[in-house]
């Protein structure tokens, strides 16, 4: 067995460092090649002896394209894990003369009857967020796996989307050993108020130099000689009159169902955290409601309609918002037609595309009625393929294959579900026509068109934020978590002492202070 590709030098000190180690956490940060350089570790084990079989848990859009990775630098045989039980049954039976085994995390909760009966003597986590919450059962399962295999590497170039906690329950599957009991992780690198709140984090230098020792970490910076410039562009869009009006009246309506949520649960009340009695899952509900119909608002207010109509039609089972059938059932959707943001983006992608013939633009949107209706809106720019969750795998293959082969499919519509593993190095802008709540999420958004492999000596990111929106919050909570990652996994705290505070105000100061 034998890698058949050529690596960057900092790959192949990747490699030496994890065949070296043998648990560690691969955090190349997105595009710089941790699958090929995954291979490459794997195959110099399988060359040396160490290990026959190495388990690949990946999520379940990257199955084939781990497949196709190994096929290409590979002569090793790998078996997806993928059908209905009875076809996985015989796949299963079929990795008895397999080196690398494929399979998602659901798959393989159904089925360790088959893994329990295959030796393994290494284990990969493709995209480590799915192991990211301690307590969920796919990640109790991955690390009972993983617990009594040699060889554990897990590859994230985001290892903190939202929380430190995040990085805790990583290295509990690469190597318990680094970090402790989760108990005095916190208690030596967070600092809460009396409800439990995060307030800041310490002694980040000290962590920083216990995770060098298992963790191989390159930022855009450190390969920046080999990636393409990066252009940001942040476009701030204001609101029409009647649509600035209805914000402020939703944007009222939230901010009292906040403040009715502290009043009855207190200052420790989460709006991200889920609870077990009754009334904080109302107050929660009634809260992300609002803020739901907000963010529709500022991306289009026909989706505030379309949900509302969704929502009265009694064919459709679960499916619209309460809250915005409120709302047009009082008529305040009525005039409230212009769409600033769609004008804004359409104006950009016209002038991107007559630019230049060989420009080609990936765009992001939460909402997948809203990428039907851009692509409506721009039918008569160019051509565009959709991608989202509820497309079959062939179809997402055959929209990736058409945006890059078919000179004349300029615009590539993608939910976050095209945010994993969908590379796109033929695309040199992306937009982000609004966001995600995860920084995780919008690095992945990023990384599609920030390859090794891109075709273009520059990108550039372009994402839209209406004027004193929830928007312009959403921006600044992204760049905060963006800045606790850097702070606990590249070492960039406040203060030599690893100080790092966190300074962004609440959602009711927000929204009591914004100005649409």
């Amino acid at each position: 067995m034998t890698f058949k590709g050529t690596l960057y030098p900092y790959q192949q000190e990747s490699v030496d460092a994890m065949v070296d180690r043998g648990q560690m956490l691969l955090g190349l940060v997105m595009g710089a090649g941790k699958t090929v350089t995954t291979i490459a570790a794997i195959e110099a084990l399988i060359n040396n002896e160490d290990i026959d079989r190495c388990l690949v848990i990946v999520p379940a859009s990257l199955k084939y394209q781990w497949k196709r990775e190994i096929n290409k630098f590979t002569d090793s045989r790998c078996v997806v894990i993928d059908g209905s039980p009875k076809v996985r049954e015989q796949c299963w039976r079929a990795c008895i003369s397999a080196k690398y085994i494929v399979v998602n995390p659901e798959t393989l909760t159904r089925d360790t009857v088959f893994l329990s009966k295959l030796p393994i003597q290494a284990v990969v986590v493709d995209e480590a967020t799915i192991i990211k919450s301690r307590v969920s059962k796919r990640s109790k399962l991955i690390k009972k796996v993983g617990k009594t295999v040699p060889y554990r590497f897990a590859l994230t170039g985001q290892p903190i989307e939202n929380r430190p906690e995040e990085l805790f329950s990583i290295m509990e599957f690469v190597d318990p050993s680094i970090l402790g009991k989760f108990d005095l992780f916190d208690r030596t690198f967070i600092v809460r108020d009396h409800f439990g709140k995060a307030t800041r984090y310490k002694n980040l230098k000290q962590l920083h130099t216990s995770l060098s020792d298992c963790m191989i970490r390159k930022t855009r910076e450190d390969i920046a000689d080999q990636l393409p410039k990066i252009i940001h562009q942040t476009i701030p869009i204001p609101f029409d009159s009647k649509g600035a009006a209805l914000y402020k009246l939703i944007a009222t309506d939230l901010l009292k169902q906040l403040q009715k949520a502290i009043s009855m649960h207190g200052g420790s009340f989460n709006l991200w955290k889920h609870y077990n009695d009754p009334g904080s899952n109302e107050a929660q509900g009634q809260i992300m409601s609002r803020l739901t119909v907000l963010r529709m608002l500022c991306d289009n207010p026909h989706l505030v309609v379309s949900s509302s109509k969704a929502y009265n039609d009694t064919t459709l089972l679960n499916q619209g918002s309460a809250y915005a059938a409120s709302i047009s059932g009082q008529g305040l959707l009525d005039g409230v037609t212009i769409t600033p943001k769609l004008d804004a983006v359409v104006a950009y992608i016209t002038e991107v595309l007559e630019e230049d013939p060989k420009n080609k633009v990936v765009l992001f949107s939460f909402f997948k009625e809203n990428l039907r209706l851009i692509k409506k809106a721009t039918e008569k720019i160019t051509n565009s393929v959709l991608f989202t969750g509820d497309v079959s795998a062939e179809d997402k293959d055959n929209a990736k294959q058409q945006f890059g082969n078919d000179p004349n499919t300029r615009l590539f519509l993608s939910s976050d579900a095209g945010g994993y593993g969908v590379d796109l190095p033929m695309a040199n802008y992306l937009i982000s026509y609004d966001l995600p709540w995860s920084s995780g999420k919008l690095e992945q958004r990023e990384a599609r068109i920030i390859r090794l492999s891109s075709q273009f000596p520059h990108v550039t990111i372009a994402t839209f934020v209406m004027q004193g929106s929830i928007e312009e919050r959403q921006y600044d909570m992204l760049q905060q978590k963006r800045s606790i990652n850097e702070a606990f996994v590249d070492g960039k705290h406040h203060d030599v002492r690893g100080g790092f505070d966190i300074t962004l105000s609440s959602l009711t100061s927000f929204l009591r202070d914004s100005q649409v």
